[in-house]
């Protein structure tokens, strides 16, 4: 096995298609077969089912594939590297988010580390968590700002909490429970909610606030994964959903929603950093995470004192 049969082992599961990837790669079709064929046969196993629906990697072929994304990427990043070192370039950086922490941490965090780092090249993306670990996995980031989810891939993730922030029940300025000095989870339960499907965290968070109370589990008048779409609908209408304490789109001194002044604590969400534990940290990596941790601390010391 050689880096040139892996990364067109790789060009080929991407695709879908030995003539798509042949292009991509710039070899000929028949190139491309004869090098897969012997990578096949060097390992002793079929690594992609072929039929007319196109190419399918087998069970060997996706666990190779994995192996393959990782190191191209960590070609990619020791190519970076080595451009720094010698002026000609400072690098790449990718980093993905979901949308909590796009809104302050992400932008705030870039802006300080590209006032010291002018010279890298940034790229952001923005995701559901489940989504992020994927792209962690296959090598597409460098580094993720995320919740941690359910179902956590220990084995090949590392996270590392860096913000805990309280989460409030909000609804239009003009709702029913709006003016009342004290809403209790009892309250809640005659109004609809815009959220996120389970097992989103928060999701299931609500769902333990109800059933801890011996209350019915709350019932979406709409799920959704947007958080324009969350204001969007909440705007004007008698339904409820959460925000982070830190939003301002409840907590601005413009802001068309509220908290409610719940009888009790409600959650908090936490955000953390995620990397690939096989990757290489890179100076440049190293130097966005101090960026993120000096963020967080404001905002986490913002937070304890709304």
């Amino acid at each position: 096995m050689d880096f040139r049969q892996l990364r067109n082992l790789v060009f080929v599961a991407r695709h879908g298609s030995f003539g798509i990837a042949a292009n991509a790669l710039n070899v000929t079709q028949p190139a491309l077969s004869k090098s897969l064929r012997a990578l096949e046969q060097s390992i002793g196993v079929r690594l992609l089912d072929r039929g007319p629906w196109g190419v399918k990697p087998t069970e060997y072929g996706n666990r190779l594939i994995e192996y393959g994304e990782v190191i191209l990427s960590l070609s990619d990043e020791a190519r970076n590297e080595l451009d720094a070192m010698r002026g000609a370039r400072r690098g790449l950086l990718r980093v993905g988010a979901n949308a909590t922490a796009m809104r302050e941490i992400v932008p705030k965090a870039t802006r300080q580390f590209l006032g010291t780092h002018p010279d890298v090249a940034v790229t952001l993306n923005e995701e559901l968590s489940p989504a992020l670990l994927n792209l962690l996995i296959n090598g597409s980031l460098d580094l993720a700002v995320m919740t941690r989810p359910r179902d956590f891939p220990a084995e090949e993730i590392e996270f590392r909490t860096i913000l805990e922030i309280p989460v409030d029940i909000v609804a239009d300025r003009g709702h029913p429970l709006a003016s009342k000095q004290t809403v209790n989870t009892s309250d809640l339960c005659a109004y609809d909610w815009i959220l996120p499907a389970r097992p989103d965290p928060d999701r299931l968070a609500l769902d333990s606030l109800f059933a801890t109370a011996q209350l019915p589990l709350p019932q979406a008048a709409c799920e959704t994964t947007s958080s324009n779409l969350q204001i969007a609908m909440l705007i004007g209408s008698n339904w409820l959903s959460y925000l982070t304490r830190t939003s301002a789109y409840a907590h601005a001194a413009d802001a068309k929603l509220t908290p409610l002044n719940m009888s009790g604590p409600t959650w908090t969400r936490q955000i953390g950093i995620a990397i690939r534990r096989k990757s290489v940290m890179r100076p440049v990596v190293n130097a966005y995470l101090k960026a993120v941790d000096a963020i967080s601390g404001d905002i986490q010391q913002r937070s304890a004192s709304a």
